[in-house]
Order: C-alpha cells, then sequence, then structure tokens
C-alpha cells in the first residue's frame, strides 16, 4: 500500500501496523517523511479540477469493474490497490493512490455517488458539496 503512495495513517486504519513503523517504512521507501495527520479528508477536495475529476472516474470504473456492486458495501483494501495498480497502468499521470483510496472510502460510505449524464449517457462521480462533482464534467449535466 504505502509502494503505491498511500500515507501511514490509512495504512494504520486498513492493516492496524504500528504508525511509528509505518513512518519508519514510508521514508525508507520514499527517502522522505510521511504526511501526518488523520484520515478524514474526502474526495471531492483531492479531485479540484476537471481533468482531476475525469481521472477520479477512470480508477472508478477500473474499480468497479473489479469488484461490482460490492464496492458500495464494504471497503476492501487489496480490491482497492488491485484496482488502483491496473488503473496506473494505463494512466501512470493521473491520481495517487490516497485520492483512490479516498474514492473507494467514500463510495462505500455513500457520501461519493455514481450518476449518468441525461446527455451523453456516461458515469460521473456525484458529489454534492462540489460545485465540478455537482454535474457531469464533460456536459454540465
Amino acid at each position: 500500500m504505502m509502494r503505491e503512495g498511500l500515507t501511514p495513517p490509512i495504512v494504520h486504519a486498513a492493516t492496524g501496523l504500528c504508525r511509528n513503523r509505518l513512518r519508519d517504512l514510508y521514508r525508507q521507501l520514499h527517502g522522505r517523511s510521511a504526511p501526518q495527520g488523520r484520515v478524514s479528508e474526502y474526495a471531492y477536495r483531492r479531485l479540484q479540477t476537471r481533468n482531476q475529476i475525469l481521472e477520479g472516474i477512470a480508477f472508478y470504473g477500473t474499480y468497479y469493474g473489479f469488484g461490482g456492486d460490492s464496492i458500495f458495501r464494504t471497503l476492501d483494501h487489496n480490491l482497492v490497490m488491485e484496482a488502483y495498480r491496473e488503473y496506473k497502468a494505463f494512466a501512470p499521470g493521473g491520481i495517487d493512490g490516497t485520492t483512490a483510496w479516498y474514492i473507494a472510502r467514500d463510495l462505500r460510505g455513500g457520501v461519493l455517488t455514481p450518476k449518468r449524464c441525461k446527455i451523453c449517457g456516461g458515469t460521473y462521480l456525484y458529489d454534492p458539496r462540489s460545485d465540478l462533482m455537482s454535474r457531469c464534467p464533460v456536459y454540465a449535466d
């Protein structure tokens, strides 16, 4: 998980491993100290531009392809990482692992929901707290 860029608080929440050891491991893997803080951020705060939102939708498509409707009921960290690795294979400059994890967590929590655009028929990620995510990023549905 940390190889994919997830922060120690997220890995701790997923695994229960010691936070101090996770911070040390992060420093060894990335050559810098890990960002600190709680796991309270939401996906919409990390998806601030149209391109980031489109990348988030691409990750969602991959993640949904791996887990189907179960992603709305459970947060399987292994499934998130498997989908993220697949997503990164075709979008190396896309969203980071932490953002992908927030998307997965918010989908499971019902905070983030997929909607279908009435104009193009495509799926987009809906979050009413974000102006950009309250409509289709392509057609402003």
